[in-house]
């Protein structure tokens, strides 16, 4: 099954900020700046090859920038190493942010970045470079949509003790009244779902038909209460680090080599203190493939996260994944 659709995060967070503050949105274009605290960056009829929008903190309380977006670019190429061995990488079209290199077809997805502006940093890039078509013939047209907000962490405020039906925060200087505490990620984390209930895929998913870029490493957060007590994950697709003859869902060993020096053999999924539901077994890695739904459980006392690695080999059929999700 593979129709499901992932709009809730950005549905949610544009409620919540159009309810608490009608707050103006800018729209600039390619090589503009915009110091909003809402942006909506769209591509122009004609883009040029290279895309730069820069973001100037909308205060000095500024601390992370949240960017939901829809893109349609190329598909990340195959590239070969000295080994002969291949990696998938964006060299045609990308969405690069820092550090981060993105492409293939999102349908509203969202990362965080930090943006420390008490700290003196003033500005973010955006980056969206396209390949030449000039002659070519069945690249797809670049398009993209993307929500930038720049969300604030309140000076002598724990923010995420602050919730949307708190009574409004007042701070001084341009700060915003809206409490973006609800919305603020922990530290590390560069993808962050505060809803209990929800969708995550992996980048470049596109219902199964993308494959994720090598060479990533990333934590995916939930928000955690005081009485939350576990994270429940139902996969419905998973075809991470599966070698061509793996077409069952591996674990631990079989994902990640713990003595091993390299980065090598290192696609997997990592949900701590995890069990799953069919066995009643125990693991920590997953890779490998499904043919059934699988559901996994994660009873962990600390932040409630999972974490994806990629290595730099790509092999058959590395489509990535898609699960839903409880906190409860």
């Amino acid at each position: 099954m593979k129709t499901f659709t992932a709009t809730g995060s950005l549905l949610l967070l544009v409620v919540a900020l159009s309810a608490i503050e009608a707050a103006s949105v800018a729209k600039p274009a390619c090589g503009a700046t915009s110091s909003s605290k809402n942006i909506n960056l769209i591509n122009p009829t004609n883009p040029p090859r290279v895309c730069e929008y820069h973001v100037k903190a909308y205060s000095k309380y500024v601390c992370q920038l949240r960017i939901d977006f829809a893109m349609t670019l190329a598909q990340p190429t195959l590239e070969t190493q000295g080994s002969g061995l291949t990696y998938a990488e964006c060299t045609k079209d990308y969405f690069e942010v820092n550090g981060l290199r993105l492409c293939g077809t999102e349908v509203w997805q969202h990362i965080y970045v930090p943006f420390n502006a008490t700290d003196g940093e003033t500005v973010v890039d955006l980056e969206i470079g396209l390949a030449d078509r000039a002659g070519t013939y069945g690249e797809v047209t670049p398009s993209w949509d993307m929500t930038v907000t720049q969300l604030e962490c309140p000076a002598g405020a724990s923010v995420r003790s602050l919730d949307v039906d708190d009574e409004p925060l007042t701070i001084e200087g341009r700060a915003s009244s809206i409490k973006d505490g609800f919305w603020v990620a922990p530290p590390g984390c560069l993808q962050y779902f505060p809803e209990t209930k929800g969708v995550v895929k992996s980048f470049n998913y596109n219902d199964g038909d993308g494959i994720y870029p090598s060479k990533l490493n990333y934590a995916i957060c939930f928000r955690r209460n005081v009485d939350t007590s576990s994270l429940t994950m139902r996969a419905y697709y998973f075809n991470v680090g599966a070698q061509e003859q793996a077409s069952t869902l591996m674990t631990d060993n079989s994902c990640y080599d713990s003595a091993s020096t390299g980065d090598l053999d290192a696609d997997f999924l990592m949900v701590p203190q995890a069990t799953m539901e069919d066995s009643h077994t125990h693991a920590t890695y997953f890779c490998g493939s499904i043919k059934k739904d699988v559901v996994i459980t994660s009873n962990s006392p600390g932040p409630l996260m999972v974490l994806f690695n990629s290595d730099d080999i790509y092999r058959q059929n590395e489509a990535g994944f898609a699960f839903t999700y409880t906190v409860s």
